[in-house]
């Protein structure tokens, strides 16, 4: 016991000098006073948010609101290459003929729905031979028609021929809205076309509409007007919804370009999603990705599974602006790759390279349905197409993505037709003119060779 009061004695004698050491020498003060300061600093940042709570700018007070990252991210789905899932189907359909266009089958749970349907008349009976294998009761819960363009109307119509529907009535045009019973079509508000072929849509359109079929544009869709709805469930066993996504041309004609009219969607299964957008071009792009801002959930677009490259892979289509919103895995083209149907210029055929150098930040899944073949001969008067991928099916399981093609499953990056050698002239052309078939060779005069595409270095490759 002694020995311990002598032991705090000696400690404090210790304390003692030593405060009074501190007490003289100013330096030492100052010291200690700074890092006083400096405690009491970072204590008060680390409790900030306790002692300062923010409020909330971007919403009332009666608000509550999901944080964006929670809305916009999912993790990624495997993808099971070889496999078609039963519970949700997208399918890319390719038409069997070179101008091809889009058609696109889905099957969401027992619901069957058709977006377009392709760029010929004979179209239709291509499309109808194929959705029959799963369409059995010749009902089509939804029919989509995005815009007026012939390459996505002509199906709908048909040729102008005595036929048979799926009940075996007899019908004056073998057309989709002839064939099928049609629950709800939903297509475009505006179109600036007059051509026979938007007539004979409207026509089509009107036959469906007698026949029982509820007609909404994707404007009343969105605005939910006239028992129109913005969202569909299309199989509460699954959880599957389709939504139309805002485009500023339901509200306004683009004198410009028809292809700004087209109506977009997307289709959900839980926190998987899966977007499809027509053809909308640049300025359809440009002010979707402004309406989407992620300012609010309702703002704010998800991370997509698939994205359906906008107007067939063009150059004009499937911008920064929007991939950067959706981020997507896979990315589906429905075009006949390297035709000159529409220029001449072989970086601007379908899919460009502006679009590949675009897409290729996100995904190098990237799949095409078919391709125009060189010529066996110069004489040859038509295009030899054939198919790339074939018609290509992505489906879901609720947690898996399953990837099926008909022919192969082959990336573009990886495929022949993208590391062929072609022949150009001196301005890019790879044939003499939009439409033509005389695509240049080694004998060609004047011409010079160059990869066909080129998978750019900062590009995904998943190998």
């Amino acid at each position: 016991m002694a020995k311990k009061k002598s032991s705090t004695k000696k400690t404090i004698k210790t304390v003692k000098k030593i405060s009074k050491k501190v007490s003289k020498n100013k330096s030492v003060q100052v010291l200690i006073f700074i890092l006083i300061i400096v405690v009491l600093a970072v204590a008060a940042f680390l409790l900030k948010d306790y002692i300062f709570p923010k409020e909330n700018n971007e919403t009332s007070s009666n608000t509550t609101s999901t944080p964006i990252s929670e809305v916009h991210s999912h993790e990624q789905a495997h993808t099971a290459e070889g496999i078609k899932y039963d519970n949700f189907q997208i399918h890319f359909m390719t038409l069997g003929n070179a101008s091809t266009g889009d058609s696109v089958y889905i099957k969401a749970g027992s619901t069957d729905i058709l977006i377009d349907a392709g760029s010929e008349m004979n179209s239709s009976t291509t499309i109808i031979d194929y959705v029959n294998n799963y369409c059995d009761d010749g009902k089509l819960e939804y029919v989509i028609t995005t815009h007026g363009d012939s390459d996505h109307i002509t199906g709908m119509f048909g040729t102008k021929k005595s036929s048979k529907n799926h009940k075996n009535e007899s019908t004056t045009r073998d057309g989709i809205l002839y064939y099928y019973e049609v629950e709800t079509l939903i297509d475009f508000a505006y179109t600036n076309k007059t051509t026979t072929n938007i007539q004979n849509y409207f026509e089509a359109r009107d036959y469906a509409i007698s026949k029982g079929t509820t007609h909404y544009t994707a404007r009343q869709c969105f605005d939910n007007l006239d028992g129109a709805k913005r969202s569909y469930t299309l199989d509460e066993t699954y959880n599957i919804t389709m939504d139309v996504l805002y485009n500023k041309y339901y509200y306004e004609l683009d004198n410009n370009d028809e292809n700004n009219h087209s109506v977009c969607v997307m289709f959900n299964y839980n926190d998987h999603h899966f977007m499809l957008t027509g053809d909308l071009e640049d300025k359809g792009e440009q002010a979707m990705a402004a309406y989407y801002d992620r300012s609010t959930p309702e703002k704010t677009l998800p991370h997509v599974d698939l994205f359906k490259a906008g107007h067939h892979g063009s150059k004009t289509s499937s911008n920064d602006c929007l991939l950067s919103l959706i981020t997507p895995d896979i990315c589906c083209v429905c075009c006949c790759a390297g035709g000159s149907e529409y220029t001449p210029y072989s970086n601007n055929t379908f899919p460009t390279q502006e679009f590949i150098d675009r897409i290729a930040k996100y995904t190098d899944k990237v799949y095409v349905t078919s391709y125009i073949k060189e010529k066996e001969s110069r004489e040859q008067s038509k295009y030899v197409f054939d198919d790339l991928n074939g018609t290509i099916c992505v489906s879901f399981n609720g947690s898996e993505v399953g990837l099926w093609a008909s022919n192969n499953l082959t990336k573009l990056k990886d495929s022949q037709w993208f590391n062929e050698t072609v022949y150009l002239d001196e301005s890019g052309k790879i044939c003499s003119g939009s439409k033509q078939k005389d695509f240049f060779d080694e004998n060609s005069s004047g011409v010079h060779s160059a990869p066909r595409r080129i998978w750019p270095e900062n590009g995904v490759n998943n190998g």
